[in-house]
């Protein structure tokens, strides 16, 4: 156990460990469980009992594990990745405090808090996966990627905290060409919000509709703002597949994008998918102008450092790649099935889009790199 500091000794690392993933667990599912309560309480005489809502609740904490819920019979892979958010950020601040309260100070002790976290989060994921049978996720599932969530981010948070690892460790050109793709995404990001925003304000009328439609009472309403807000990450995602042109899957041989035919799959009575568009916008063709965008500005990040000539070119290249890597992980997690024969394989297809994205960052960056400056190319 490392010396501490201060008149209060260090908790063992196996203690703080523990403690941290089991609180990360707990205080995450709580706030889910917390809504699926309010919301019942709005109406408790509902066709649901309170044990209901609590599984609802159970459903969401596993599917922000990445495992797929069945409600109603009908298995959902197609999962909203704003739960994903709660027990990292969950993790993250139990792993700092258990990095602070165990006084961790070499890797391996950061691996053990890290390991002790994993054990207990891994624990209380297979305890509410085998409290929820109809949910249809088994416990050693739950278990297992309860663990592996857990490992990794309060590794990562430990590690990072008392300085182990760090982009200064980087070797410098490579810190710049991760700067340079991290402000890509950030551009991408903030151009997909914008559009998103934009398209839900012009189908604000669809989306009402939609509502009054469902009918599903004051219970009903808070639960639909929970599920919409948890897929507002899928929904970016979505939104950049869109801009950058390979747009999105939303049935059989049935695509929604600038450049593709109007879809007339019938699609479920979601919210938000009231807001996709039923035919391209007016000059859809300067859509993926949004990933040239952010590789000029990528580009002129790289001018910023000083960085010239060829290796602006390269560090250029080697940022649209990570943007790429990026958008394909993220268009794979934002697609899945709808639990219908003709809702199979939703959302955007990885490759065409990490594709989109290498191609019109590398041309943002090359524009950047290209543009005469005062100063001589080096």
């Amino acid at each position: 156990m490392p010396a501490g500091q201060g008149a209060n000794s260090p908790l063992p690392l196996i203690v703080a460990g523990a403690a941290a993933g089991a609180a990360a667990a707990v205080v995450s599912f709580l706030l889910l469980a917390l809504i699926s309560l309010a919301a019942w309480m709005l109406e408790p005489s509902g066709q649901q009992d309170w044990a209901q809502t609590v599984e609802v609740a159970a459903a969401a904490w596993l599917a922000g594990l990445g495992l797929a819920p069945t409600i109603s019979g009908v298995t959902l892979t197609l999962l909203p990745l704003g739960f994903v958010l709660i027990p990292i950020v969950g993790l993250v601040a139990a792993g700092r405090w258990a990095v602070g309260a165990s006084a961790v100070a070499r890797r391996a002790e950061a691996f053990t808090v890290a390991g002790a976290a994993a054990l207990a989060f891994g624990v209380f994921a297979a305890l509410l996966a085998g409290m929820s049978p109809s949910i249809g996720v088994s416990p050693l599932r739950a278990a297992i990627a309860g663990a592996l969530l857990a490992v990794v981010v309060t590794a990562l948070t430990a590690l990072r905290r008392v300085g182990l690892i760090g982009a200064d460790a980087l070797p410098g050109k490579l810190r710049d060409a991760l700067a340079a793709a991290v402000v890509a995404l950030l551009v991408l990001v903030a151009c997909a919000g914008l559009a998103l925003a934009v398209t839900i304000v012009m189908h604000v009328d669809d989306i009402t509709a939609l509502l009054v439609f469902l009918d599903g009472g004051a219970s009903g309403l808070v639960m639909l703002a929970a599920l919409s807000l948890a897929y507002i990450p899928t929904a970016l995602v979505w939104t950049v597949a869109y801009l950058l042109g390979p747009g999105v899957s939303v049935g059989v041989d049935a695509t929604v994008g600038p450049f593709a035919e109007t879809a007339s799959t019938s699609l479920p009575g979601f919210p938000l998918l009231a807001a996709l568009p039923a035919q391209a916008p007016t000059g859809s063709i300067l859509l993926p102008l949004a990933g040239v965008l952010a590789g000029v500005v990528a580009g002129l990040l790289l001018r910023s450092r000083g960085v010239r000539g060829r290796v602006a070119w390269t560090l250029g290249a080697t940022a649209a790649l990570m943007v790429g890597a990026v958008l394909a992980v993220a268009a794979w997690l934002a697609s899945g099935a709808l639990g219908l024969v003709s809702l199979v394989g939703v959302g955007p297809a990885p490759l065409p889009v990490a594709l989109a994205g290498i191609v019109t960052v590398v041309v943002g960056t090359s524009i950047a790199a290209a543009w005469p400056s005062r100063s001589s190319d080096g």
